[in-house]
């Protein structure tokens, strides 16, 4: 029996889709800069996509713990290209912010407008990790 309220799934699998985004767009950033040799920063990029897979099974693990199974999303295609490092980091910026952005109104949703506290408080590392990736 699954604890968590059809909202709060659909806003997890949403969760889960943009961590899979992310970590499309890093491998695709890693593999641009490997191609015009920056290597050092594919490395860089390779670690952060792997990040991202990190917090997918945070997500599919916390539907684990409410009783219920995360679907697989389908995830956009990259479409965005980087050159420099300078637009491979203002690319990786934007995710990070647009995930940031996303957690803390998924947060406030969650605590004010879906009465869901145990949601909420598990938020909190999301919350605090893209904080940091922002900074």
């Amino acid at each position: 029996m699954s604890l968590l309220k059809p909202e709060i799934r659909e806003l997890l699998m949403k969760a889960i889709g943009e961590e899979l985004f992310a970590n499309s767009l890093y491998k695709s950033l890693a593999n641009q800069l490997q191609a015009v040799g920056y290597f050092g920063a594919q490395s860089y990029f390779l670690k952060e996509s792997e990040q991202e897979l990190g917090h997918y099974q945070i997500l599919v693990d916390y539907f684990n713990d409410r009783g219920d199974v995360a679907d697989m999303p389908q995830v956009e295609a990259i479409t965005d290209r980087a050159t420099t490092l300078g637009e491979a980091f203002n690319l990786s910026y934007t995710a990070e912010k647009n995930l940031e952005d996303f957690y803390v109104d998924f947060y406030e949703k969650a605590e004010d407008e879906m009465e869901d506290c145990v949601t909420a408080q598990f938020l909190l590392q999301f919350i605090q990790i893209q904080r940091e990736s922002v900074g």
